[in-house]
């Protein structure tokens, strides 16, 4: 072990930190393109699924428009007959049949006025849709060389920062690379190197016995918490 090999590799845990939090932000970029692009997505499958109801509905309404002008024609007969009526056996038969007719044409015209309520609310959110479609277009392009370029510059800091990672192996005992290998294997971008912090260690809150507490303070050799097997290091304070 050389003398240098605690620091250097103390300086290596902070250039891990970076890059891990580098690494979070690419995720987050590309979490930021993801959720624009599910909305996108989302919208369009909306925008489809409104078209065809707004069809559905404009069938239905161009049925019962249809049943209502049968039903109107029916009841200008029925009001004509009516007038020119001779006995009171056609008087009552005509006065019962646009009795019948009348709530039958009510309930159509209820119900094609809600019908046509209801298209133009659909309609309505057809132009909403489309007006966030258009927008996130331009949108998706302006956000989408944005997060390119903040990944970019992200790669090129872990970049950075792994180069200066190699330099500072490169000068460590072969003890110390080979021991640094051995905990990122198992705690990469998870720290890897423990504070002895009143008597314990500062990851898994393990008792560090007083002799090997010593043995860390003097800085003689590489030592690991007997409970996560992280290097050990006296607290900096």
């Amino acid at each position: 072990m050389q003398k240098t090999d605690i620091s250097h590799l103390l300086e290596i845990q902070k250039l891990e930190n970076k890059i891990m939090n580098h690494l979070k932000n690419i995720d987050s970029h590309s979490s930021r393109m993801k959720s624009l692009e599910k909305q996108i997505s989302t919208k369009k499958h909306s925008f489809q699924a409104t078209e065809i109801e707004i069809n559905e509905q404009k069938n239905l309404l161009k049925k019962k428009e249809n049943e209502l002008h049968l039903l109107s024609e029916k009841k200008q007969k029925s009001d004509d007959h009516y007038k020119r009526a001779k006995s009171e056996q056609q008087v009552k038969a005509l006065e019962k049949e646009l009795k019948d007719l009348l709530p039958q044409i009510e309930y159509l015209e209820d119900d094609i006025l809600s019908l046509m309520e209801t298209i133009e609310l659909k309609e309505k959110d057809i132009t909403e849709i489309n007006t966030f479609l258009e927008g996130s277009a331009k949108s998706y392009i302006d956000i989408e060389k944005e997060v390119k370029e903040d990944i970019h510059d992200d790669k090129y800091a872990i970049n950075v920062f792994e180069k200066k990672e190699k330099n500072l192996l490169e000068n460590c005992s072969p003890e110390a690379r080979d021991f640094f290998q051995s905990l990122k294997n198992r705690y990469q971008y998870k720290g890897f190197v423990s504070l002895i912090q009143q008597g314990k260690c500062s990851k898994c809150f393990f008792t560090i016995p007083p002799m090997l507490q010593q043995t860390v303070r003097k800085e003689t050799s590489l030592e690991c918490c007997p409970g996560c097997q992280r290097l050990l290091t006296p607290d900096q304070n």
